[in-house]
Order: C-alpha cells, then sequence, then structure tokens
C-alpha cells in the first residue's frame, strides 16, 4: 500500500512538472508568435505579396526567409523591415517556423557571447568537418602567399567551391530548415553524398591538406633565423621570438588551412570592392587618403605606420560598417534562454516587454548590416569627430559586428 501511494506520488510530481515545462514552453513559444513582423500565406516559403508603408519604399516580396537571404539588393528587406518593425521582428521561415530577427545592441551583445546559442546545424557540422580539429587561435598577421600562387588546381577548386557557397536556391534554404531536426552524426554522412557542392568541398579539403603539410614541411625545414613574416611561420616559430608563447602543433596549424585559405578571400575581396566604389565617388577623400599615406610612409618609411593614419583607419571602419560581410548571421537556441533588450518593444497583443523568452531550438536570426546601418550615409568623418555609437562594445574592432563577437569571432 506504501509503495502504491509513493508510486502515485512520484507519478503525479513528474505529471505536474512536464505539465509546467509545457507551459513554460508555449508561453515562450507564444511571446515569440506575438512580435510583430511582416505577414505570410505559405507554409513552405513563407511566401508573401507584402507591401510596405509609410516612408519606406514599396517592395514586392518572394517570402519572408528568402527575400532576407537573397535579396535583390543589398539588404534591401533587412533594412525595409527594421525601419517598419523595429530593431526586433518576427518572420516566418519554411514550414510555418517562427524566427527572431535582432539587431537590438543588447540582444546582439548577449547572443553573440552566451553558450546558450550555437551556429546553425549546417554551418557548425560543416565548419567542424572541414577544419578537421578546429584549433582556437588568434590571427593576427596576414598570409603571406596568395592562393594564385599555390597552384592551377587550388585555384579551380577554391572557385568552385566559393561559386557554391554564394549561390543559394530556395531548395537550399528549405534544406537548411530541415536541417534543424536531422542529428548531428547523419549531417556528417550526408557530406559523403556524390552531389557537385559535396564533391567540391572533399577535394577543397584535400588539396587544402596537402598544400598545408607542403608549408608546415617548408616552414619547419628553413635554417634558424631565416623565418619568412608569414602566417604559417609565425605560428611553427613563437617560440623563437618570445620564449613565452606557445607555437601551434603543425597538424593543427595543416587543420586550419582551408580556414585561412578559404574563409577570408570573397569577404575580403566584397568589403573591398565596396569600398573602391565609395572611394571612387569621392575624390575629395581620395586626395586626403593619398596624402596622408605618402606623408606618413615617406616619413616613417615602414607599412606598420597604419595606426598613424586616421583617416584611412576611418576609411575602413566606415566601409566595414556600411557592408559587412554577413548582413545575416543564424544562431539557435541550444536552452531555454532570455534574451534582454536594450529598448523595449510593443508586441502584437499591445504588451511591452524588455526581454524576449525563447525556448530551445529556436532560430534566432542576428541583424548584422541593419544593427550598424542606423545611419545610412557613408562618412568615414564620424570615426573621427566623435559621432560613433557610445556603450559597451560589441564586436572586436571598432564596436562592429562585421566579425561577428563572443567564441565565433573571426579569425582574420
Amino acid at each position: 500500500m506504501h509503495d502504491s501511494k509513493t508510486a502515485l506520488t512520484v507519478a503525479t510530481a513528474v505529471f505536474v512538472l512536464l505539465s509546467l515545462r509545457s507551459i513554460i514552453r508555449r508561453r515562450r513559444s507564444a511571446t515569440v508568435r506575438d512580435i510583430d513582423g511582416p505577414e505570410s500565406k505559405s507554409w513552405k516559403f513563407g511566401t508573401i505579396f507584402y507591401r510596405l508603408a509609410r516612408s519606406v519604399a514599396e517592395v514586392s516580396s518572394k517570402g519572408n526567409l528568402a527575400d532576407l537571404l537573397l535579396p535583390p539588393s543589398y539588404g534591401q528587406y533587412e533594412f525595409a523591415w527594421t525601419k517598419l518593425f523595429g530593431a526586433v521582428y518576427r518572420i516566418k521561415g519554411c514550414f510555418g517556423q517562427n524566427r527572431v530577427v535582432v539587431s537590438d545592441p543588447l540582444a546582439l551583445q548577449y547572443i553573440t557571447n552566451s553558450p546558450s546559442f550555437q551556429l546553425g546545424p549546417v554551418l557548425a557540422v560543416m565548419r567542424g568537418w572541414l577544419y578537421d580539429r578546429g584549433a582556437v587561435i588568434t590571427i593576427r598577421v596576414a598570409l603571406g602567399s596568395p592562393i594564385d600562387d599555390l597552384g592551377p588546381e587550388f585555384v579551380e577548386v577554391n572557385t568552385r567551391l566559393l561559386e557554391i557557397a554564394s549561390t543559394r536556391s530556395s531548395g537550399q534554404i528549405v534544406f537548411d530548415a530541415i536541417a534543424v531536426y536531422i542529428p548531428k552524426p547523419l549531417l556528417r554522412l550526408m557530406i559523403n553524398l556524390p552531389s557537385s557542392a559535396f564533391r567540391a568541398l572533399r577535394a577543397s579539403k584535400m588539396l587544402s591538406r596537402n598544400i598545408g603539410w607542403r608549408l608546415v614541411r617548408e616552414k619547419l625545414g628553413a635554417p634558424e633565423g631565416s623565418y619568412d613574416a608569414d602566417i604559417y611561420s609565425s605560428l611553427l616559430h613563437a617560440d623563437k621570438k618570445d620564449s613565452t608563447k606557445k607555437t601551434l602543433h603543425p597538424a593543427d596549424l595543416v587543420a586550419q588551412t582551408s580556414l585561412i585559405l578559404l574563409a577570408g578571400q570573397d569577404t575580403t575581396a566584397n568589403t573591398l570592392a565596396f569600398g573602391m566604389l565609395e572611394l571612387a565617388q569621392r575624390p575629395e577623400l581620395q586626395a586626403r587618403l593619398r596624402e596622408e599615406i605618402y606623408t606618413t610612409l615617406s616619413t616613417a618609411g615602414s607599412s606598420d605606420q597604419y595606426d598613424n593614419m586616421p583617416l584611412l583607419n576611418a576609411f575602413i571602419k566606415e566601409t566595414l560598417r556600411m557592408y559587412p560581410a554577413a548582413a545575416l548571421s543564424e544562431r539557435v537556441a541550444l536552452e531555454d534562454s532570455v534574451i534582454p533588450l536594450a529598448t523595449p518593444i510593443t508586441t502584437r497583443s499591445g504588451k511591452m516587454i524588455d526581454a524576449i523568452p525563447v525556448g530551445k531550438g529556436q532560430v534566432v536570426m542576428l541583424g548584422v548590416a541593419a544593427y550598424q546601418r542606423r545611419s545610412e550615409e557613408f562618412d568615414p568623418e564620424r570615426w573621427l569627430d566623435g559621432r560613433v555609437r557610445q556603450g559597451e562594445a560589441i564586436g572586436p574592432y571598432a564596436n562592429l559586428l562585421s566579425f561577428f563577437a563572443g567564441p565565433h569571432t573571426c579569425l582574420g
């Protein structure tokens, strides 16, 4: 009899706990659903034909998620929806999934630094697969040899890989949505599928590994005192210049070759292209930059005097502010969490909230470009006259998220 009462008590307690958990999860989900955002009429793609009112130009939309990831022009829908709905809004992902898009500075700071959030499932798996052991290192030196010097075979595979990575279709967006529910071991196995994208990734990994070992052997075999000023020599021989520094194990450095050679190529090229475009429209700025660079280098005689060129610094920061290489980034909640907000928002039901409770598995999109585009005018002078946003730093450089932040800070 006593055992029966104990079992009944335990069962009741478990039922109550599960019920409370279910209620809490529903409330968290209800808060996300109550956040304002563009309407959706399609369960599969969230497709709508939505017209933005007020001062925002009319936009004909092909879908919430597709519009954000595949805009006709840089950040077109992200900027328009941020103007209309504010720094926090909800969109519909594939299969009716609710996603939160945030450009609120406090929310961004929390998400990028919190262990409760990780990269999207596909990117997280690919990152671990492509970079093997994934040694965490901070690289402060530039890559010494251009990719073109590594041979035509690598250049060809690299070009194919970049074309695949930079071109997304609606089918790929749907796959990313499904991947949230696929176990990671199965995702890793899928990399062996015979598709052109996975073949390019496998070829890239093999080539980068071969190139990595070739470079490591070359640098390790160099006579003492004749080390080149490149990233491999710097990391392999760090203890030769400073006994307090640790060297990176050759195998770990080889595992990072894909990251060093590929991850920064398109991002750097795109940022430089946008910077040159802005510079081409400003002859006066060109003249001032030339004069500053010439005067500094002719006096100091070294390119290490970068920090003594305030206008050049300001120009680079403004380019990174206006044109971050990744306008959007995705994070997934690993556990129930509460995202704080710097500015309270009013939900559809009229409730004002200063934090967003989210449940485990909730996808949050970081509106990097929208966060940095609070001023849409390209003006390097803002970095010289004190007009730049003040407050706690979010990103690792100039309070920008162009290199992200936290444990996923860009190594470049």
